[in-house]
């Protein structure tokens, strides 16, 4: 698989790119509102690319829309300012009075036969309106003038829900830090604005660590396997090869990467369950420190490794929002703890379930002290949790929805009934993801405002390629963009499909190797297969 980043590939091909008449307005997500106008705006040679006031936070999106500029078209753009935009040129500026009605990711595009004016009110709108007129030009092999015809419109766009998010689990199959950029481009460019990365999990562990090295020495590598359970005892002929970890300097990097193209970072580091990695390499970490998971919740020492590594974290990763996972823990082994019952007994806690309602509250505790949220898995709820932490409901019970909304919790909506990428799909899933209405009917008008958004979840598992990964997202991901951004009563999975068919030379273009509209049934970890 090539390790070029989109960007580069879209210069490559920017060469075959020209424009002679008007096309039609074909955007994916499909903006809030357009207003069709005569005529065409026609970027070439002779362009001038231009900025208003912009602040100090804003030079960065200035600067990767120069670049998407000068790759996606082909062409060095000619710069202004404000002032110089008069004739030719193609104005972002964030608004000196604040545009309402479009918060903060939203923007104005207004497209006239010789001038076209971005407004919107944060950087963040400027970055989508690029988006949206980098579509509006088209992807159609042309004519060799290196010119692109946007038609005249006036585009009002705001998303529906300011959570749009997109998972990656690089536990179960390492993804270098190209492909993750890669990923990111794809994301950013139908406006997915969440990245969550699931860091951490029994097959490795992938964050540099400096209090605990050998968490990235041991915990990153096991032996390199064709089925998908890598849990089995290793023997002792197998070598250690398989896996690798981010370094700190590859995350911040990252991190930056990501911010420029409206794209929050929400690192996961699961705790207490899912826990091998971290455990093969101190086995105190376990009750009776036998090695076995979960992580023993009466060892004051550690709480002690948990806080102190998401110290580490928090100092890496500057979004306010952190997961903790919680999920699947096997509760039982703290039924045979001495400690951990002894814990029980001293917090006057009723059960193993509280146990760990009790360690999630005391992280949440920790995180807020250092100026942030948790999110975590909705198991989190059993036992009972602070309703300041956010769920990610992802077990399909609407009941366990309906209990978050009571408590007060945000919720996350990545279901594994629509949401579980890595499971298969056929013909019919991607309509069903789009037309689907997945919040429960039993949820009153207040508790409906406690959904921050969607999640797709890709679990690799099943999914040791890059190529493999590509198939099972896109163009699906497509669809939850959608989904996520465009108001629900304009949502028409007919008008989408039709203009999804516009997208796929985009997405040759980009080097996504994704499933074909017709492809049949593709399998994934539901039918308990492996490729």
């Amino acid at each position: 698989m090539k390790k070029t980043t989109t960007l580069i590939i879209l210069l490559a091909a920017a060469v075959m790119f020209g424009c002679q008449k008007p096309r039609a307005i074909v955007v994916i997500p499909e903006p809030v509102e357009i207003t069709p106008k005569s005529g065409q705006f026609t970027i070439d040679s002779r362009t001038t690319l231009c900025f208003g006031n912009l602040g100090a936070e804003a030079s960065e999106t200035s600067k990767i829309i120069r670049e998407l500029y000068e790759q996606y078209f082909g062409m060095r753009p000619n710069l202004g300012d404000a002032e110089s935009a008069k004739k030719r040129s193609i104005l972002f500026s964030v608004s000196e009075k604040e545009i309402k009605g479009i918060g903060s990711e939203g923007y104005v595009l207004r497209v006239r036969p010789n001038r076209i004016v971005a407004e919107a009110n944060t950087a963040a709108g400027l970055f989508y309106a690029m988006q949206t007129l980098m579509q509006m030009a088209g992807t159609d092999k042309l004519a060799d003038s290196k010119s692109f015809a946007v038609p005249c419109a006036v585009i009002t766009d705001y998303p529906r829900f300011g959570y749009r998010g997109a998972h990656l689990d690089v536990s179960r199959h390492f993804f270098d830090t190209a492909f993750v950029k890669k990923y990111i481009d794809m994301l950013a460019f139908y406006k997915i604005n969440k990245f969550h990365w699931h860091l951490t999990d029994d097959h490795g562990w992938r964050v540099q660590t400096d209090q605990y090295p050998e968490l990235t020495r041991v915990g990153a590598w096991r032996p390199e396997r064709t089925s998908w359970d890598t849990l089995h005892p290793v023997r002792p002929d197998e070598p250690m090869t398989y896996g690798g970890f981010y370094t700190k300097e590859q995350i911040r990097d990252i991190v930056h990467y990501a911010a420029v193209r409206g794209i929050d970072v929400v690192p996961e580091m699961d705790f207490p369950g899912h826990s091998l990695a971290e455990i093969r390499c101190y086995p105190w970490l376990s009750c009776h420190g036998d090695g076995i998971e979960p992580l023993c919740l009466g060892n004051d020492r550690v709480l002690d490794f948990c806080k102190k590594v998401f110290d580490e974290v928090f100092d890496l990763f500057p979004y306010e929002y952190v997961e903790i996972g919680g999920d699947e823990v096997i509760r039982e082994r703290w039924s045979g703890c001495e400690l951990c019952q002894e814990r029980i007994r001293k917090e006057g806690l009723a059960d193993v379930a509280q146990l760990q309602a009790w360690f999630t509250r005391e992280m949440e505790k920790h995180f807020n002290a250092q100026g942030r949220k948790m999110v975590g898995w909705d198991e989190i709820l059993d036992g009972g949790v602070s309703p300041t932490a956010t769920v990610n409901w992802w077990r399909s019970d609407p009941v366990t929805f309906k209990k978050a909304a009571v408590n007060g919790n945000e919720i996350i909506m990545c279901p594994t009934t629509h949401c579980y990428f890595d499971y298969a799909q056929d013909d019919q899933t991607m309509r069903h993801l789009y037309e689907d209405n997945l919040i429960p009917e039993t949820l009153t008008p207040d508790e409906r405002k406690l959904i921050k958004g969607m999640q797709a979840n890709i679990w690799c598992e099943f999914i040791p390629t890059e190529s493999r990964m590509q198939t099972m997202v896109f163009p699906r991901a497509i669809a939850l963009a959608e989904k996520t951004w465009t108001p629900m009563e304009a949502h028409d999975f007919e008008d989408f499909v039709a203009r999804l068919k516009d997208q796929l030379g985009r997405l040759d273009i980009m080097g996504v190797d994704y499933r074909p509209l017709d492809a049949g049934l593709t399998v994934g970890f539901n039918t308990i297969m492996f490729h």
